[in-house]
């Protein structure tokens, strides 16, 4: 199978930052593909976009979870009838990898990838793809959506930004997430966000999909995936059935907060977890209305004026492993 690449590489993502870039150390023997460098200063559709619209077919991703939904992003909305949607192919190079674990390449070592690289333009040679769907993430002020696999709302994504802001610089990943969870366990009411409240705090919410004449709701958190699984073996959705999205809601306030706290986070039977007032269901699409923050794979989004979010899911998107 032919390939066009092209390289994007964070050079601020942890990972990349600490112990070198793979792509780069490789780019060197392939002076026909061209490297982007992206750290989130530019966008980064002012360097990739024009490259799609050459023809390049398929992005090597090195960098974290916020750096591939860049890419996934700028991608999905280069993509046209005479450019399709690019493959890509991810590896871990940020503090936080989970689409790299779910959908990324199985051997990012150098060697494994210049063979991989060496056998683009041969039609006899087909790499192993896989086959996702992802979140499209749309408000009243974008232009086209944001594509990722992580959404998340309220107290959740406050304890994202408090993980980023408090914790990273002491450990990175998913020792960090795991700092984060058994602190806020511990302490629930103590441990403050930036502005110096509680992370568990409610927020408003309300599903204007069903009944766009329901009243705001409290909210504790929600959070959406096409994926079954998050970091750490995590699993915090039940009750989904074959649709693409998964959607877990935890209602305000939490009955018996600290266990309720720790069975959300670290998920349980679904009945158990319904005592502490979180339901869980699939869906196909969903139109939401909050105060809180949301975070996409570990990136704030921007709050439109009228705090609305639609939730959608994109066609099959193919993943080199």
């Amino acid at each position: 199978m032919t390939q066009s690449p092209v390289f994007i590489i964070n050079p601020k993502s942890h990972k990349v930052n600490v112990q070198g870039s793979v792509l780069t150390r490789i780019a060197v023997d392939y002076g026909d593909i061209p490297i982007v460098y992206f750290n989130g200063d530019t966008p980064l559709e002012e360097t990739l976009s024009p490259l799609l619209f050459e023809g390049r077919d398929t992005i090597y991703v090195e960098g974290g979870d916020g750096t591939v939904l860049a890419a996934l992003t700028t991608a999905f909305a280069a993509r046209s009838a005479t450019h399709p949607m690019p493959r890509l192919a991810i590896l871990p190079g940020g503090s936080t990898n989970l689409t790299h674990a779910v959908v990324g390449l199985k051997q990012v070592d150098a060697e494994a990838l210049k063979q991989q690289l060496d056998q683009r333009n041969q039609q006899t040679t087909r790499p192993e793809i896989a086959t996702h769907q992802a979140l499209l993430v749309e408000t009243s002020e974008t232009q086209s959506p944001y594509v990722g696999f992580l959404l998340s709302t309220g107290s959740l994504a406050r304890l994202m930004l408090y993980t980023q802001n408090n914790l990273h610089g002491k450990t990175r990943g998913v020792v960090s997430i795991a700092r984060a969870i058994m602190q806020l366990t511990m302490f629930p009411r103590t441990t403050k966000s930036s502005d110096g409240l509680p992370l568990v705090r409610p927020s408003q919410f309300v599903r204007l999909d069903q009944n766009e004449s329901e009243p705001p709701q409290e909210q504790a958190f929600s959070i959406f995936s096409t994926f079954h699984e998050l970091s750490l073996g995590l699993s915090p959705f039940w009750g989904r059935g074959d649709a693409p999205i998964a959607f877990t809601h935890a209602a305000w306030p939490i009955p018996r907060l600290r266990l309720g706290i720790a069975r959300a986070v670290l998920g349980g039977a679904p009945r158990g977890l319904e005592r502490h007032g979180l339901t869980s269901e699939g869906c196909s699409q969903i139109t939401f209305q909050t105060d809180g923050p949301v975070m996409l794979d570990g990136e704030e989004l921007p709050m439109p004026k009228d705090r609305t979010f639609k939730v959608t899911v994109s066609p099959d998107l193919e993943f080199i492993r």
